[in-house]
């Protein structure tokens, strides 16, 4: 017996392993589950304390009110255990904060960085009064804060080796901080902007030269009185790889040199053609399209297509570099031959994923000329959601009608009919294809 337990006990390689590797390991789960491993052995019983992670997800959701202060005396033992030589990264998500808490997460944020994080992210219903430090770190390199709350940035900012910052839903009293802050991040590599509001300050300007990833979302952009969303964002970063506006609303675009542009994810505020406060916007969406040309993925999504488009796409606009659409317009206003027109603009084109909602009409008259790609390079077509429209059949058969080197159809059909469902599978199946080599999957 005493052999089979020393044999049982050798195939416990793990827990051999040198301490930094075990902690390594461990930082992969939430803290709260590491704690657990504690009662595995002694080996184990003190080895989550020294994790390089701090990770609490939702710690306090479904915490009684009596045991909070509990909670946050676990995190202070944690970041000033006796062992702990470095933290890399700390996380905190607690969407159900009170008001008196945010005392005790400038603790844990100040106490974070002088165990010298890397990555702070933040997650909060109160805003906190950050310590300076936060803004004058030496080793923070990822920094990101949804909180719902004021942000005052200090006016000796400077986060010199920070690459990452995403910033939600804060409010920027003094609009200009904001400009500061950035240009503060002399090797700001992925920048994300999300509902944030910029009190008194009429141009964004974000100029970087390190800059790579790019996310703005102006939905609530409130500036001077209440629904007042007149402000011009200036973009001049030349190295940007991937771009993300989301509800285009902004007065209107400057772009400079974007050629390095690889992947956009485009979500534009609907457009009224005949309203005159709209001309900026659209004249905002068609400088967008012009500084996006060289875009190889591009994923567009409007609730105003034939509006949009009828009004954005200038002559000569073309999309030369662009391999992968995907295009949704859910309310389904895309009546018209549009599309086509729109597809002639990308000559190249290989995939294209289309997430269209039922219209009430679809093509007014099937269009004469037949786009490029369509013809000569469209391998691939997803449609995502197909609910049997019969302009969405049309579409459809269109597409497999004239494209010739067509490989894959892949079509997800939704009807909570079964029996109707399979009727709209056998139909498509029926549908005739130009080319030889195409395959139909449907889901």
């Amino acid at each position: 017996m005493a052999k089979k337990v020393k044999s049982a006990g050798e195939l416990d390689r793990i827990s051999s392993l040198p301490d930094p590797i075990l902690c390594h390991i461990l930082s992969f789960s939430p803290t709260k589950d590491a704690v657990r491993t504690s009662i595995l052995s002694r080996r184990w019983r003190y080895l989550f304390a020294s994790m390089p992670t701090l990770d609490f997800y939702s710690c306090l959701r479904d915490l009684p009110r009596r045991n909070v202060n509990n909670f946050w005396g676990f995190v202070d033992r944690l970041l000033f255990f006796p062992n702990r030589v470095s933290l890399e990264c700390f996380r905190l998500h607690d969407p159900t904060s009170k008001d008196d808490d945010h005392l005790r997460l400038y603790d844990c944020i100040s106490a974070a960085l002088w165990r010298g994080a890397k990555e702070i992210v933040i997650y909060s219903r109160n805003c906190p009064v950050f310590p300076t430090l936060l803004f004058t770190s030496q080793s923070l390199m990822v920094l990101k804060l949804n909180i719902e709350g004021e942000m005052k940035i200090p006016a000796d900012v400077c986060l010199p080796n920070l690459k990452t910052l995403h910033l939600t839903n804060l409010v920027f009293v003094v609009g200009s901080s904001i400009l500061r802050l950035i240009s503060s991040c002399h090797v700001l590599e992925d920048l994300v902007l999300d509902l944030c509001d910029f009190h008194n300050i009429s141009v964004l300007s974000i100029h970087s030269l390190s800059l790579k990833r790019l996310g703005l979302s102006f939905l609530e952009m409130v500036v001077g009185s209440p629904g007042d969303l007149n402000c011009a964002v200036e973009i001049n970063t030349p190295n940007l790889v991937y771009l993300r506006c989301t509800e285009l609303i902004a007065e209107g675009y400057t772009f400079s040199n974007m050629s390095s542009l690889e992947k956009a994810h485009i979500s534009i505020y609907p457009v009224n053609r005949d309203a005159t406060d709209n001309v900026d916007r659209i004249r905002g969406v068609t400088n967008l399209f012009q500084a996006i040309r060289n875009v190889q993925d591009l994923s567009l999504f409007t609730d105003n297509a034939e509006t949009l488009f009828g009004t954005c796409l200038e002559p000569g606009l073309a999309f030369p570099n662009l391999v992968e659409l995907e295009f949704g317009n859910p309310n389904g206003d895309w009546k018209g031959t549009w599309i086509m027109e729109f597809l002639c603009c990308m000559p190249n084109l290989k995939k294209l994923i289309l997430d269209l909602g039922v219209p009430e009409e679809g093509f007014r008259v099937v269009p004469e000329k037949v786009p490029s790609c369509v013809l000569f390079h469209l391998k691939e077509i997803e449609v995502p959601s197909f609910e049997g429209d019969k302009h969405m059949f049309a579409m459809i058969s269109y597409l497999l009608n004239h494209g010739r080197v067509l490989e894959k159809l892949i079509i997800d059909v939704y009807d909570p009919c079964e029996e109707r469902r399979l009727s709209l599978i056998e139909e498509l199946l029926r549908l005739p294809r130009n080319s030889k080599k195409c395959d139909v999957e449907i889901l």
